[in-house]
């Protein structure tokens, strides 16, 4: 086995309750590097279009990279899954879960079949145990991870759970790290679904790595484009403390913001990130190894309605969330993420169905005899907080939006459908898609819904971190125009394959800052110094292609086509009123043209071309596709 790996699959039967050790293949290493890349290899051999996603066939998936347990992973982990829609269900969540695996001797665990009752797995070094969880069912995350450690007398015992969203089989529940870090929306559903528990992992190992010399060189160049006073990206200093809390301005200035359901682009009296700093956060969180010393944030509600309650909050998306809500309050958004957090919740689920339901209500197609009572008008932050409530217990009018915003308008009916604010499916995550065309692209291609790791940063670099002594396929004062249509297909291409090759070795793209965006060549030096390999740059790269692609293959195989490739009604027809933003209309249909060409897939069905296959070394795939349309 090759140095930065255990060399070791954990398979777990959940009926059967059989616990067996598999060897990891060298050529999975070798051609789909770690993690997210390895993942995908597994789901696609093992669970075909055949398997619902809600029955014991489906499997779930955690697995770690070659860098995990080394200065450069991060602690970061992906799960995976089919999810209850058909596309993959995938997430990347930092924290200490993921080393945690690697130092305990193992790199992937595979889920199988369901549990009879609820049940959690232990794991001890070689220890490993299918465990009774019967007195932790219904337990929120927080007392999940709490009552394990009691449970086990370790203390820094490493806890994935579900909370009672997952339990309850909320649409698009999380899985949760140890507290506050989440992964996949909808992993949690399918790991509730097997009556699994909590994943609980303890390891006292190490991870090998090939050339010591070599690795410390290349992690301290990283290192200087995260320091906070050199670094030539106007975001890393801020990012450092307030992680992307420091955009709600920016978003609020650009009409970037999905304020009202994405009606305006903007929020009067929105929230504050000097406010938040100043009155809520108590003390700095981060991730193993990770870089910045405050990318994470405990806050406290000390007085009030919610005083009291206390949380922590790493990527803060939420908060730009809240404006699609009305929601202004500090209080009722941070009470907010806290459910969602204990409760296995997707806060982004929760947020834009809420927004969803109050269009509804706004135009009168619910009433207050629909939802329970409750008012749901713009910002009223108790309705959020009580429908939040309902949604987890699948109560009322939470039971519907509990099955996802978009199963919910074909319930209501009556044009509800317009105002939805889906892709594939699955909630938007606050990115904004009218004034940037390269994240209208970014989103509508992606094949597991939206998800904007897989192709972060959408903003231009400074231009003294572009490489001048190797070529980018894309022009980047080109692509980075954000209303144009121009090279967009070269950028996006680009970005996705790039950090498929950083998901996967990992390293957390929340990081990829500075020269580190824009230059694999640091990132390619350290893969090498870890593992022993010897990759060229165009090997490293097409690495990331070839995960790319077999995440199409696997989506056109459930029935995914261009079709499916497409943004909400709004997004593409309406224009933001407030800043004077058009639609996006007919630039997607160019923008998707020259993405699928550049692809090499074909332009009508987005299926990947048998050539293209071949190329990238997915000739097993071949045979499932040809016959598609």
């Amino acid at each position: 086995m090759q140095y930065g790996w255990k060399g070791k699959i954990l398979r777990i039967d959940l009926e059967k309750k059989k616990i067996t050790k598999q060897d990891l293949p060298e050529e999975w290493v070798r051609k789909y590097i770690g993690c997210r890349g390895i993942n995908n290899i597994i789901l696609y051999n093992e669970v075909g279009p055949d398997v619902d996603p809600m029955s014991p066939d489906n499997k779930l998936i955690f697995g770690t990279g070659p860098l995990d347990g080394t200065p450069i992973g991060m602690g970061k982990v992906s799960v995976q899954t089919k999810h209850p829609n058909k596309f993959i269900g995938e997430g990347g969540a930092g924290g200490y879960w993921g080393p945690e695996l690697k130092f305990a001797g193992y790199d992937f665990i595979v889920i199988e079949k369901n549990s009879d009752k609820p049940v959690y797995v232990f794991i001890n070094d070689e220890e490993v145990e299918i465990r009774d969880a019967e007195d932790i069912w219904g337990k929120d995350t927080w007392q999940t991870n709490k009552m394990l450690r009691e449970k086990t007398g370790l203390p820094d015992l490493q806890v994935a759970s579900i909370g009672p969203g997952g339990e309850n089989l909320v649409a698009h529940a999380k899985v949760i790290f140890t507290l506050s870090h989440a992964a996949c929306r909808g992993c949690g559903t399918v790991m509730g679904n097997k009556n699994l528990k909590a994943i609980a992992v303890h390891g006292t190992g190490s991870v090998p790595i090939k050339d010591a010399d070599a690795y410390l060189q290349g992690y301290r160049r990283i290192r200087k484009s995260w320091d906070l006073g050199k670094s030539i990206d106007m975001f890393t200093p801020g990012w450092n403390f307030l992680g992307a809390n420091q955009l709600l301005h920016v978003f609020n200035e650009n009409g970037w913001y999905q304020a009202y359901n994405a009606q305006r682009g903007s929020l009067k009296n929105h929230l504050s990130e000097k406010e938040y700093l100043e009155k809520y956060v108590t003390k700095p969180k981060t991730s193993f190894c990770c870089p910045f010393p405050a990318g994470g944030r405990r806050f406290e509600i000390k007085k009030g309605k919610y005083g009291g309650t206390v949380d922590d909050e790493r990527e803060g998306g939420f908060t730009i969330a809240a404006a699609i809500m009305g929601v202004t309050s500090w209080e009722v958004t941070l009470k907010l993420r806290s459910m969602c957090s204990r409760y296995g919740l997707d806060e982004y689920q929760v947020e834009y169905g809420i927004a969803w339901a109050m269009e509804c209500y706004e135009k009168g197609i619910i009433t207050k005899d629909d939802t329970d009572g409750i008012e749901l008008t713009w910002g009223n932050g108790d309705a959020v907080i009580e429908l939040t409530e309902k949604i987890c217990r699948r109560e009322g009018f939470g039971a519907i939006l509990a099955q996802g915003s978009q199963k919910a308008a074909e319930i209501i009916g009556k044009g509800s459908a317009d105002f939805l604010l889906t892709i594939k499916g699955r909630e938007l995550e606050v990115m904004p898609q009218r004034p940037v065309f390269q994240i209208a692209l970014c989103l509508a291609v992606c094949e597991g819904g939206p998800d904007h790791t897989r192709w972060y940063p959408p903003y231009p670099p400074n231009p003294k971190a572009m490489p001048t002594d190797i070529p980018l396929p894309f022009d980047p004062y080109k692509a980075f125009q954000s209303r144009s249509v121009e090279d967009k297909g070269r950028l996006v291409k680009w970005l996705y394959d790039s950090r498929a090759v950083l998901e996967s070795m990992p390293t957390c793209v929340f990081i990829v800052r500075d020269i580190l965006g824009v230059d694999m060549r640091p990132w390619l030096d350290i893969y090498n110094a870890a593992t022993g390999l010897d990759y060229s740059l165009d090997e490293f790269l097409k690495c990331g292609e070839r995960i790319v692609n077999l995440e199409r293959a696997y989506i056109v195989r459930e029935g995914f086509r261009r079709k499916d490739d497409t943004l909400p009604r709004r997004m593409m027809e309406e224009p933001i009123v407030d800043h004077q933003i058009l639609p996006i209309g007919k630039n997607l249909d160019v923008m998707l043209d020259d993405y699928y060409t550049l692809r090499g897939w074909d332009v009508k069905t987005a299926i990947p071309k048998e050539e293209t296959l071949r190329r990238l070394d997915l000739d097993f795939v071949i045979e499932d596709l040809k016959d598609l349309k």
